[in-house]
């Protein structure tokens, strides 16, 4: 495999080509659409090399996980069509594309240079993470974050597309640009949250009645939490030697350390009756979120409000600034009632405030759909509101807007 290098400081990644949809192939109201995110996401600049610095620019910079690298961003929702011949499957794939009439998918529209292209990468770094809603701010976003990372991978390590730690990447960015915000997502790999949810589904899916609640997966969750709290500590301190001894323009910085949302309902709110389990039932093939009803509380109720709490900690203790996440996709989660997939007639693009705003919890049938690694993760829908959030809190920094609660809308 071939080494993937950045592009010159200046360059851009190519702007994402629309995708085909057999009905509207010209449709205004979705080319707008395109136009507006376009606008929205500005540009999303590769590490600059030092010794081709140009005139320095205001740059916000995001470091962490795959919840702000982008993750998801390839899809607008999801989606009941799960064959190739629905080409965009109801519009929700922004990867799909007709060529010769034939329907193609090439991640690399979303995810640029950092789609999956063997082991090792995958950082999916989209057009629509969230650092690019600070463009509407007059900042130039940075995306050094990486799906999967540690807080190890920004303190000491490279990993994935990463040549060098986030630290060192950041670094890099501060030698030659006014950097006013550094925004940080992480400690959920630390704590192994794909890992226990992809565990929590695997006990519906065989239908034996044993859940993550039931088996004390989640008392040692949270036993886990003081560690990971102790290593955050370290990656914010890390951020902060390197912006210590950053040039002078970017004196005056703003670190924000946040949080995640829950990526599903209580079981409460959740769609599809709990059943039996199994294979064959409505939360594992129809709704994409084979979940026991005690697990969807233990998620939503219970474990991410504990994250949020300790990273609240870290925040403090810190001097960082802290953007709570819990409520940003709540109203849209994954399986949430009020929310609905694309059928092979809809344009999903069009649907927001009716979709859900979290990638399947499984692919379960719907293999031929994206990645696993996109599963449980905010889609471009939900990208587009953690970037409502941060923007929010960059203009008023005396406001928790995301915080649970609130239901959220596109607009």
């Amino acid at each position: 495999m071939s080494a993937i290098f950045p592009r010159p400081p200046g360059s851009v990644p190519a702007a994402p080509r629309r995708p085909c949809h057999p009905r509207h192939p010209h449709r205004a109201g979705h080319a707008g659409r395109v136009l507006a995110l376009l606008a929205l996401s500005a540009t999303v600049l590769a590490v600059p090399a030092p010794a081709q610095a140009q005139a320095a620019e205001q740059v916000a910079v995001s470091l962490g996980d795959s919840f702000i690298s982008g993750e998801a961003g390839r899809w607008w929702g999801n989606s009941t069509v799960s064959a190739a011949a629905g080409c965009t499957r109801g519009g929700t794939d922004r990867a799909a594309y007709r060529k010769r009439l034939i329907c193609r998918y090439d991640p690399q529209r979303v995810y640029d240079g950092t789609a999956v292209h063997g082991e090792g990468t995958g950082c999916h770094r989209s057009d629509v993470a969230e650092i690019t809603g600070l463009g509407q701010a007059a900042l130039t976003p940075v995306n050094l974050a990486c799906s999967g990372a540690e807080t190890r991978h920004v303190i000491s390590e490279a990993f994935k597309e990463n040549t060098a730690p986030q630290a060192e990447l950041l670094a890099q960015v501060a030698a030659t640009q006014q950097v006013k915000v550094v925004v940080l997502s992480i400690g959920g790999n630390d704590l192994e949250l794909s890992g226990m949810l992809r565990r929590c589904a695997e006990m519906y899916i065989a239908g034996d009645k044993d859940s993550c609640a039931s088996t004390g997966e989640g008392d040692r969750f949270l036993a886990a939490l003081p560690a990971v709290e102790q290593q955050v500590t370290l990656a914010v301190q890390k951020i902060r030697q390197v912006m210590s001894q950053a040039s002078a323009r970017s004196a005056g910085y703003r670190l924000i350390l946040q949080s995640y949302p829950s990526p599903v309902p209580s079981s409460a709110r959740v769609r599809h009756g709990e059943g039996g389990g199994g294979k064959t039932a409505k939360r594992t093939l129809v709704g994409g979120c084979p979940l026991w009803d005690a697990d969807f509380d233990l998620m939503h109720d219970t474990l991410a409000p504990a994250i949020d709490a300790m990273l609240r900690r870290v925040a403090t203790a810190t001097g960082a600034e802290f953007l709570s996440m819990l409520g940003a996709v709540e109203g849209h989660a994954l399986c949430e009632q009020g929310t609905r997939h694309a059928g092979p007639l809809d344009d999903a693009a069009e649907l927001g405030d009716t979709m859900e705003w979290v990638r399947y919890g499984t692919v379960g049938a719907k293999i031929s759909q994206g990645h696993q690694q996109e599963a449980m993760h905010p889609n471009a829908f939900g990208q587009q509101a953690l970037g409502r959030c941060l923007l929010a809190l960059y203009r008023n920094p005396s406001t928790q807007p995301c915080d649970a609660g609130a239901p959220r809308s596109q607009t």
